[in-house]
């Protein structure tokens, strides 16, 4: 019973009353309190803004009295999080159930630490470390073990268990060590990438440096998180200098690997699956590319971060393929679910560039869509289009290229010459500005050099045709594939625009 008194002498009967469980259903007739009534507002979706959440509440959005209550609102909502019933939910899959377990009883044990129940820190210690060992929760696993050791010196002297749980600390110790190494290395290629694709160029150099300081710990750490880090490094660094079946090769090691292992994570193994359909489009192995996305997203939940990664992948797949009812229908998936809103601005702007490319071609070929889902391109509004300046824009030797291409488009594909005019000289001043010969981007510059011959064409077909055909041989040469080619650039094939535009001149 010594490990129960410990626990008696914390606790007391109001702190088990103030235990207040929001989400239990509101009952007619009652006056709820107002964090319950928010949260069904948010849980229902009938609050998607600060100013619809004040305003259900009656009270100023910018008062002082509205930003106490969401400041309160907020810590009320995490206590309830330690009483999800992860277990019995179909959303995790068994590595995640555990990790969850265990991460709750990380908290528990170090109140009882802080609270000073070696007895019962000791008993939940031993009961965790090794689920932590067997699902790779490395953290978890190195601070039960550190403790236990600690433990079975000082509380209940047992030098068997000791050198057991030695042996357990310098395991944990060396493999949460790779684990971050890998991880660090990781995010510091990456980072410079996630907003300017310009920047992948530049850390060829670094991405094979931290792979040569990382081979230390590969033969010794076999850890999720490790295997993610290691190849994620060897990855980046395959697609810095875009040899796709080099990244294929890398992304298939690192699936093996973790197909290996008994515990599973869908995260990691999404991220390697997600960049291996990139190399098979950028190698036009478009119809391999969308099935294995389909096999990928369609075991995801819905409306998770990898879902919607998934599903970007899957319309860029169908744009540069030509499959576009599939992009469409991909689209409307996405820009219906409830929890696109909260998704950040440049994710918001990225599929909006991929509807602005899709409206196009509905009119260039619209023998290639349904009438299905003919409301959504309706409602695509092409001045506001234009006249928007998206942050897409300030990453000058990336995203801002399709953005102009699809503008200048569109303006064509309207008559707009004047206007369209205008962005083919900005297309201009860019490719001169910021892309050097030397530096790639081979098939992108070919095609803006094409579009230049409009203006001594005057937009007349035969004249275009002349001018611009050296460029598209040049293209059709240059495989899509090519070496210094960005991924997320050339939304639809520069051979498909260029046909585009020819059907958009005058005789």
């Amino acid at each position: 019973m010594t490990d129960l008194f410990e626990l008696a002498q914390i606790m007391d009967g109001y702190k088990l009353r103030q235990i207040e469980v929001l989400t239990r259903p509101l009952r007619p007739g009652i006056q709820e309190s107002r964090y319950r009534l928010m949260y069904h507002a948010l849980a229902n979706g009938d609050v998607h803004t600060e100013e619809e959440a004040a305003q259900l509440l009656g009270l100023d959005a910018k008062g002082r009295p509205f930003r106490r209550f969401l400041l309160e609102f907020r810590r009320r909502l995490y206590a309830p999080l330690l009483f999800l019933d992860t277990e019995s939910s179909e959303q995790f899959n068994a590595t995640q159930k555990a990790n969850f377990e265990c991460l709750r009883k990380l908290g528990i044990f170090q109140t009882l630490l802080h609270r000073n129940c070696f007895i019962n820190a000791a008993i939940l210690a031993e009961e965790i470390v090794e689920i932590a060992a067997q699902n790779d929760v490395t953290l978890v696993a190195l601070e039960m073990a550190t403790y236990l050791k600690r433990y079975f010196v000082e509380q209940e002297p047992n030098p068997d268990k000791y050198r057991y749980y030695k042996v357990y600390v310098d395991r944990f110790r060396f493999d949460w060590e790779a684990e971050n190494r890998a991880l660090a290395g990781f995010y510091r290629l990456v980072a410079p990438s996630v907003k300017k694709k310009s920047a992948l160029g530049e850390i060829s150099d670094k991405a094979i440096e931290m792979a040569n300081s990382l081979n230390i710990f590969a033969d010794r750490c076999n850890t999720i998180l490790f295997i993610a880090g290691y190849y994620g490094v060897q990855l980046a660094q395959k697609m810095s200098i875009y040899s796709w079946k080099g990244s294929i090769k890398i992304c298939d090691i690192a699936l093996e690997k973790l197909d290996q292992k008994k515990c599973f994570s869908p995260r990691i193994k999404g991220f390697f699956y997600t960049n291996k359909v990139s190399c098979l489009v950028m190698l036009e192995q478009y119809n391999e590319a969308l099935e294995l996305n389909h096999e990928s997203f369609r075991k995801e939940i819905e409306g998770t971060r990898d879902w919607f990664t998934y599903l970007e992948s899957h319309i860029m797949v169908a744009l540069k393929g030509g499959f576009y009812e599939i992009a469409l229908e991909t689209f409307v998936t996405v820009n219906s679910n409830p929890k696109f809103k909260l998704l950040p601005e440049f994710v918001h702007e990225a599929w909006h560039l991929y509807l602005a490319y899709l409206a196009l071609a509905s009119r260039m070929q619209p023998h290639s869509f349904s009438q299905k889902n003919e409301e959504v391109l309706q409602n695509f509004k092409l001045k506001k289009f234009i006249n928007q300046v998206p942050n897409s824009s300030k990453d000058k030797k990336g995203l801002n290229i399709p953005i102009l291409i699809i503008q200048f488009m569109h303006l064509l594909e309207q008559k707009e010459y004047e206007l369209a005019q205008e962005k083919v000289e900005a297309l201009r001043k860019y490719r001169v500005k910021h892309f050097n010969y030397n530096e790639g981007n081979y098939r992108t510059q070919l095609f803006i050099k094409a579009i230049c011959t409009l203006a001594g064409s005057s937009f007349e077909k035969k004249k275009f045709s002349r001018k611009s055909t050296v460029f598209l041989e040049q293209i059709r040469k240059t495989p899509k594939g090519h070496p210094d080619q960005h991924y997320k650039i050339e939304i639809i094939p520069y051979e498909t625009l260029l046909q585009w535009v020819y059907m958009s001149l005058e005789a």
